[in-house]
């Protein structure tokens, strides 16, 4: 009887190798086939997955392609890491990989990472929530995705928004709205020795980015 592969969805945080969690860091020693894509650092793969035969980098472009090869290998009897920045429940098409996996009965873990949420607030020095300065809940959007109106909606009931995927065009729109009452954060490359935040929506992308709009004091 051919062996029965599984699959660890592991989150592997914002980027720091020392964010992983004891679990991850196990879970990686376990595997035999490593799945990442190319905003997960080489140093995790190599630090941690020492016993992987196959180390599989699919780029952003071919990311679709990630499960079907995750799928694949366990198919064959491997121990299969599926490497997810930040935390694997927040915007990683978890659910899809779940509902696949359990149609075809391969077993599976999920194992929680840091978030980028949580990271990009550490770097700025900024709460999520903060209830005498009015932040009593907060907002989690695709920038891309979301509608600038609805951002701000957002913004006003609960004093934190969050933008990850930032459009910087949508970005000054939702602040132009907001005025004066509310201030801005973008997080570059939280949690790495990169990590820079500014106070100012730059005018180009060139690094991952988080984007906290958030109540003044």
């Amino acid at each position: 009887m051919a062996r029965r592969g599984k699959v660890y969805i592991i989150g592997v945080g914002p980027g720091s190798p020392d964010l992983l969690t004891l679990r991850a860091v196990e879970r990686l020693r376990e595997a035999e086939v490593v799945v990442y894509g190319n905003l997960v650092p080489e140093e995790i793969v190599n630090r941690f997955a020492v016993n992987a035969r196959e180390k599989i980098r699919v780029t952003k472009r071919h990311r679709k392609d990630a499960l079907k090869i995750v799928i694949e290998k366990a198919l064959e009897g491997f121990i299969v890491a599926h490497l997810k920045n930040g935390d694997p429940t927040i915007y990683s098409n978890l659910r899809d990989e779940i509902e696949e996996l359990e149609k075809l009965g391969i077993p599976y873990e999920i194992v929680p990472g840091v978030s980028s949420i949580t990271a990009a607030c550490v770097e700025a020095k900024i709460p999520l929530t903060d209830f005498l300065r009015g932040l009593r809940g907060f907002a989690v959007v695709d920038g891309h995705d979301e509608d600038v109106d609805r951002m701000v909606r957002l913004a006003r009931e609960l004093g934190m928004l969050v933008i990850l995927m930032p459009s910087f065009e949508k970005v000054r729109k939702v602040l132009d709205i907001l005025g004066q009452e509310f201030d801005v954060r973008v997080v570059q490359n939280a949690s790495l020795p990169t990590a820079r935040v500014l106070h100012h929506v730059p005018d180009v992308y060139d690094a991952p980015s988080i984007v906290l709009i958030f109540r003044r004091a």
